[in-house]
């Protein structure tokens, strides 16, 4: 939705809920009230949050510029968001993507040569769809098979390795063009640069064509994430390939490999099997068995 449109709504539902005539007059009750209301709609609470924060924008301008505002408002405390594992492709999900991918690398038409570099690198690199369309012809080291993200989130570069794959398809998408070290390297048919809008529009179209529901670019980055941690990458490696400022968001991705978790618990309590020592190799007879029971003295120690 436009945001000039959710912040239109956001106004005329406080004029609905009382007779306002300047974002001023709204006080925390007022958005505890909305907070509830939307929640009863079956609204997210990233949703209502995200709104609220357009309001709150507004008031602080009208702050700043000295105009009356209840200040309570700033006490408002967001709607906790539930915590939300990453949404990865399945292995066959992925596998399904890469080979519709690779088996038309070759193509002749731009267009699907820009959308397969594009979704190679996200699936095999983890950028996200902003560092992606971000590139510029100087952040590419082709034959060493890698790019910078230059002030990725939080303002930070890294560097980034790129797949065989992932080198094709550039190469082939580049192929022929006639560009400066400072151009960005997605450009459409028409010279324009590729929108983060564009990009996620074209991987939505391609998850249609291979039957996979809500494609979208950051899934790609999780699955990236998913298969490294999967096929045995240490995950500090991964939170610095990733630009994860704290472990802890990379670790997320830990939660979900249930089939990394098993293989592991399997193998090891193997380990733990096979090394079990019996309690007797030898049988006792039967008729050895004693007749008598022998007491032991019981000695308690509490220094434990």
């Amino acid at each position: 939705m436009n945001l000039l449109v959710e912040i239109k709504n956001l106004w005329n539902w406080f004029l609905a809920f009382r007779s306002m005539t300047l974002p001023g007059e709204i006080g925390l009750k007022d958005l505890w009230a909305y907070q509830t209301d939307q929640q009863e709609k079956g609204l997210a609470a990233g949703t209502i949050n995200r709104r609220l924060d357009y309001m709150l924008g507004i008031l602080r301008e009208l702050a700043e510029q000295d105009q009356p505002v209840d200040q309570s408002v700033f006490r408002i405390r967001y709607i906790p968001r539930p915590e939300s594992l990453p949404r990865h492709l399945s292995a066959e999900e992925s596998q399904r993507l890469e080979n519709f991918i690779l088996q038309r690398l070759n193509t002749p038409d731009f267009n699907l040569r820009l959308q397969n570099a594009c979704v190679l690198v996200m699936l095999h690199s983890g950028l996200r769809a902003g560092e992606c369309v971000d590139l510029r012809l100087q952040d590419l080291d082709l034959p060493g098979k890698r790019l910078i993200i230059r002030a990725g989130k939080g303002q930070r570069d890294r560097l980034v390795y790129l797949s065989e794959s992932a080198c094709q398809a550039i190469q082939l998408y580049l192929q022929g063009s006639q560009r400066q070290p400072g151009d960005f390297v997605w450009l459409q048919k028409n010279g324009k640069p590729l929108s983060t809008e564009l990009l996620r529009k074209q991987v939505a179209q391609i998850g249609t064509t291979v039957g996979i529901d809500h494609l979208f670019p950051h899934r790609l980055r999780h699955t990236c994430a998913t298969r490294l941690l999967n096929a045995g990458m240490d995950i500090v490696q991964i939170q610095k390939l990733l630009g994860h400022e704290n472990l802890t968001t990379t670790m997320i991705y830990a939660r979900v490999q249930d089939a990394t978790v098993e293989a592991d618990y399997r193998r090891f309590t193997s380990q733990i099997e096979r090394q079990r020592t019996p309690l007797s190799n030898t049988p006792i007879a039967a008729h050895s068995w004693p007749t008598q029971i022998v007491k032991v003295p019981l000695t308690i120690d509490n220094s434990v």
